[in-house]
């Protein structure tokens, strides 16, 4: 699978202090990884600072990881937080 714009939710902030809810089927390994999100610099402008709170596996619901946005030029990795 991958990033849909549909299953990410801005909660609040400005940005670079952003706090997004982001919901998938993919896992938790598949969501860090490098360029998952770089369409959501489109979509929500996410920057470097940005915190993602990922629901994610079976049900949407198998794990929750805090992640911090790094973006580098347009390509975003997320470090677990």
């Amino acid at each position: 699978m991958a990033y849909t714009s549909e299953d990410m939710r801005l909660m609040g902030g400005v940005p670079g202090q952003q706090l997004f809810i982001y919901r998938s089927e993919d896992d938790a390994a598949t969501v860090a990884g490098s360029g998952y999100f770089d369409q959501a610099v489109e979509d929500y402008n996410l920057e470097t600072g940005d915190i993602v709170i990922a629901c994610t596996g079976a049900g949407m619901a198998s794990a929750i990881d805090l992640m911090v946005a790094a973006n580098a030029d347009g390509t975003v990795t997320v470090i677990p937080a």
